[in-house]
């Protein structure tokens, strides 16, 4: 374990300076780089495209995060989604333990018609033609 009386008081790169390791036009150099560095990275948008590198407009910002996701686009999500646990469960699904299987077996039947309800009440609306 290291006292606190053998640490250095002062920084790395002035400590390197008064040793004379580095001369004072080297350290402002560094300095400058590692600021100017800090700027160009604040500059940079979240998401920067590789085709687009420049920040976004005030108009293109607002209307991100005013963009919603289509309706239609969210129920087919849903009904891929429920598909996709219906042929999951339609395959066999086994408990962790079969010490209770009466367990399981109440569980996955309630959650087998609780998919199929969901899926047959999606297609019905999806039947219907809504409008944001």
């Amino acid at each position: 374990m290291r006292r606190l009386i053998d640490r250095p008081i002062r920084s790395q790169d002035a400590q390197d300076l008064l040793e004379g390791k580095v001369t004072a036009a080297e350290l402002e150099r560094k300095a400058a780089a590692k600021a100017t560095a800090k700027v160009v990275e604040r500059r940079l948008p979240i998401n920067v495209n590789a085709r687009a590198a420049k920040p976004l407009g005030l108009a293109e910002q607002r209307a991100r995060c005013r963009w919603q996701r289509p309706l239609a686009a969210i129920l087919a999500e849903a009904m891929a989604v429920n598909r996709g646990l219906y042929e999951r469960l339609s395959r066999s699904v086994r408990g962790p333990d079969w010490n209770h299987p009466e367990i399981y077996q109440a569980t996955f039947n309630e959650l087998w018609e609780a998919t199929k309800k969901q899926i047959d009440a999606l297609e019905i609306f999806c039947r219907i033609e809504w409008s944001d």
